[in-house]
């Protein structure tokens, strides 16, 4: 800049300084630079300009020389074609997929052989079941009619008690029929499956099914039914011999079968097990009407028995005995205590009063003390029993006085009602220990042995 442009420069500045002092204040650095910046700008420009300046001005003077650090700068920087990077990443894509493809081949080759494998096992159990299900229906149809099949005449006896299941087993064993359970369908869809009748027949493998049904009901008909009542309290043998009476089945048979027989009941597991116990079903044949076919199997008669007593112990009674800390085989045999103690409702329930307090640990009086105990064993046992050993084992497993049994009897000795099981498990709210009848029956209650003594005595006086 040259010396005459500063001096305009500040003469201005000056001037402006006067105007607008202000405004000058606050753009003075700007305009200070900017005066710099132009007039070096312009210096540059104009001594180019006389420096290249040439006579011929078409003349176009080569570039100005460049260093080879700018040249490097300026120069573009070869990069790498993107065809080039892609090709090694195309190639291993490339041999993957190829690889892939074989195992996937391979694969599909199994899943193939698989399919079909599945397919033939599927084809072949159709056809089997097929095959089998044409020759049950084809065996069906010829049973059901009787078609094709010899002529052989066959007896069978259908014992009392069989089901449907059992009378077609049966009938298959003996060569009547050969398919038992297109039998039992068929007798269901007739409504015959509770119309077949126990008995001995003479049938022929020939028959077709209707013809066996009509052979078979036709025995029901010609039975006779009885009605038979049974009181509560009754022994098992007293039941054997109205049931003998009344043509039901044989005492000797009925008392057998009574020792022995078993069947599919939840309670029986409940049941005494003690080898003392006489009759095993003693107590546990409910009292009540029935009615009976005549001939028929004690078994089957028992089985009407204990499925009413099943019936009657519901499980409100059951929750009961779980109170009172009793089992099934207790109860029974406390109900049947009591059952031959007393007649009437009442009476039963201050009995079982004074059998539960005497039953109490602790009570001093651990004996029961009931006649009825005794009665049983001179009545029931010693006249059956030769062995005076044995005797005396049964008597000490049922009488209840002191050197005897402590506590309740091995078993029942009568078989009680409903009222006798009710009062056993809810017995009256006494402080009874003992109790005594007159000639009349009527009771007399104690709490203490001076009590039970006098009660003796008045009790004896009655005339």
């Amino acid at each position: 800049m040259s010396n005459k442009e500063f001096e305009d420069f500040f003469k201005e500045l000056d001037q402006n300084e006067k105007v607008a002092p202000k405004k000058i204040e606050e753009e003075d650095d700007l305009a200070f630079s900017s005066f710099f910046e132009d007039a070096t700008t312009s210096s540059k420009k104009s001594s180019v300009k006389e420096e290249f300046a040439f006579e011929d001005e078409t003349f176009a003077p080569p570039p100005p020389e460049e260093d080879e650090a700018t040249v490097a700068k300026k120069e573009p920087v070869l990069q790498e074609p993107k065809v080039q990077k892609k090709a090694e990443p195309a190639k291993q894509k490339e041999a993957k997929k190829t690889s892939l493809s074989a195992s996937q081949k391979k694969k599909k080759r199994l899943n193939t052989a698989y399919n079909w494998l599945l397919t033939i096992v599927w084809v072949s159990a159709v056809l089997a079941v097929s095959v089998f299900i044409a020759s049950f229906a084809l065996s069906s149809i010829n049973d059901l009619v009787g078609f094709s099949k010899e002529s052989k005449e066959i007896e069978i006896t259908i014992p009392e008690g069989y089901g449907l299941s059992e009378i077609s087993e049966l009938l298959k064993e003996k060569g009547v029929i050969d398919e038992p359970f297109t039998f039992e369908v068929y007798a269901r869809i007739k409504e015959m499956d509770k119309r077949l009748a126990p008995g001995t027949y003479t049938l022929n493998s020939n028959l077709g099914y209707d013809q066996i049904f009509q052979l078979l009901k036709t025995k029901e008909v010609a039975k006779n039914v009885v009605t038979v009542n049974f009181y509560e309290g009754m022994k098992l043998t007293e039941i054997a011999k109205r049931l003998e009476e009344n043509g039901v089945c044989g005492y000797d048979e009925f008392i057998e079968a009574a020792k022995t027989e078993s069947f599919e009941y939840e309670f029986e597991t409940m049941m005494g097990t003690s080898e003392y116990i006489y009759y095993k079903w003693e107590g546990y044949l409910f009292p009540d009407t029935y009615e009976f076919y005549t001939n028929s199997t004690p078994r089957s008669v028992i089985a009407k028995f204990i499925d009413n007593f099943n019936k009657k112990i519901t499980s409100e009674y059951y929750l009961r005995m779980q109170e009172l800390g009793l089992s099934l085989e207790e109860l029974v045999t406390l109900a049947s205590v009591i059952q031959s103690e007393a007649a009437y409702m009442e009476d039963m329930e201050k009995v079982s009063s004074a059998f539960h307090n005497r039953l109490e640990p602790n009570s001093g009086l651990p004996y029961l003390q009931s006649d009825v105990t005794w009665f049983y064993y001179e009545q029931e046992i010693e006249p059956n029993v030769e062995d005076e050993t044995l005797s005396d084992s049964y008597l000490s497993a049922y009488y209840t006085y002191p050197n005897y049994r402590v506590g309740l009897p091995v078993g029942p000795i009568c078989n009680p009602g409903m009222n006798a099981i009710k009062a056993a498990l809810y017995p009256a709210d006494t402080n009874y220990y003992f109790f005594v009848t007159d000639k009349y029956g009527k009771f007399y209650y104690g709490s203490t042995q001076a009590e039970h003594d006098y009660n003796v005595a008045i009790a004896d006086a009655v005339e």
